[in-house]
């Protein structure tokens, strides 16, 4: 028998996390080993995208080191990186070592490992603050429009955040990774490619009626020995890269804040939220914040979590939120995208920066989305 009611759907999806160890320090330290493994592979993947962007533009290290950000006192960010790499070995090693220690002395060795934990959750935070105040964004724009292999460095950037939450579902919260991305017996393939189709033919007619009408006129700008060359890792990267966000934010924290708070909206909000805080260094931000407020430049990242939220919910799973996602990139990446975007890859069509119309259209275009994927959607066996 299949019932087709949304809440129903996504009370299933919330209720995997009844299965395994949910207690609250299990999603605490997941969300902070997610944060350690992706900054890890940032590090990691940091070194073959400078040796891209110095094959593409050889002075171009020179002004990247120059873009590095300082602290308020002129000094380096350097110790915040060493706490952010180091303080998570040693807490990962008292983890371990907390085994062989006597019981009376297993909660002061557990305590110190929580101490390096947060030291070093801290760190990240403070040092991804840091380089969303300077020029080095700009620096790493140029790159990624000088050079593929820089684009595609970035995007494996990534799915390590993706695996890091895998290998946490399945060996501590004792799970299936199928069960933090739905609620299904198998993931809905079908669901997602049809989401994206939705959504290209929704956009694409948008984008349309916004040129002929002049709120938001495309310029051509076409260019062959540029395009196909970009193309083939924006079809097959960007897909991981948006897949990890909807698994991190509308999986993984949404399941464990709904595991406390009962009422969904609350922890829409809070998602969405944070999914907007993680787009605050966004070059649309910036651009957006000179023409009108920084609340109102967001306002657009913070819709677009309410919608993935609301196709989570109607679905019971993530297949729909993935798809969106991942066609609202590739057609910002290689379709029709913005002068001054967060992808400057190069694309057929070219837009002006409008806060107001495109936070206007992105809720038109998002209702229409998630109003066919209900009328279509055919619940859970």
């Amino acid at each position: 028998m299949t019932d087709r009611s949304p809440s129903t759907a996504y009370r299933a999806f919330l209720n995997q996390t009844l299965v395994g160890d949910s207690r609250l320090w299990t999603w605490l330290v997941g969300i902070w080993f997610a944060i350690t493994i992706w900054f890890y592979g940032q590090i990691i993947l940091s070194l073959p995208m400078t040796a891209a962007a110095i094959a593409s533009e050889p002075g171009g290290i020179d002004a990247f080191m120059q873009s590095m950000p300082t602290t308020n006192t002129g000094g380096s960010t350097f110790p915040s990186l060493g706490i952010a790499l180091g303080a998570p070995v040693l807490a990962f090693i008292l983890w371990l070592f907390r085994k062989n220690a006597a019981g009376e002395n297993r909660k002061p060795v557990l305590f110190v490992a929580a101490i390096l934990a947060i030291s070093s959750f801290v760190a990240i935070i403070y040092s991804a603050i840091s380089s969303a105040g300077t020029s080095q964004g700009e620096v790493l724009n140029t790159w990624l429009e000088r050079s593929p292999w820089v684009y595609l460095c970035m995007l494996l950037m990534f799915p390590p955040f993706a695996l890091a939450l895998w290998y946490f579902q399945r060996k501590i919260h004792k799970r299936t990774i199928l069960s933090l991305h739905t609620a299904a017996s198998k993931f809905r393939w079908k669901r997602l490619f049809f989401s994206m189709i939705v959504f290209w033919v929704i956009a694409a007619a948008i984008s349309y009626i916004g040129h002929t009408t002049g709120s938001s006129k495309a310029e051509f700008v076409f260019d062959p020995s540029r395009f196909w060359i970009y193309l083939p890792i924006t079809l097959l990267f960007i897909p991981l890269q948006s897949a990890t966000e909807e698994i991190a934010l509308r999986g993984y924290l949404n399941q464990g804040l709904g595991h406390y708070i009962k009422n969904p909206l609350v922890v829409f909000v809070i998602t969405s939220a944070a999914f907007a805080s993680l787009h605050l260094g966004n070059p649309e931000v910036a651009e957006g914040t000179a023409q009108s407020s920084k609340l109102m430049a967001v306002s657009g990242y913070f819709l677009f979590g309410m919608f993935a939220c609301l196709l989570t919910y109607i679905d019971g799973g993530l297949e729909t939120a993935i798809g969106v996602h991942a066609a609202n990139n590739i057609f910002a990446a290689a379709f029709v995208g913005y002068e001054s975007s967060a992808l400057p890859t190069p694309t057929v069509f070219r837009v002006g920066l409008n806060t107001e119309v495109d936070t206007f259209t992105t809720i038109v275009a998002l209702s229409l989305v998630c109003l066919v994927m209900y009328v279509t959607r055919r619940g859970l066996e």
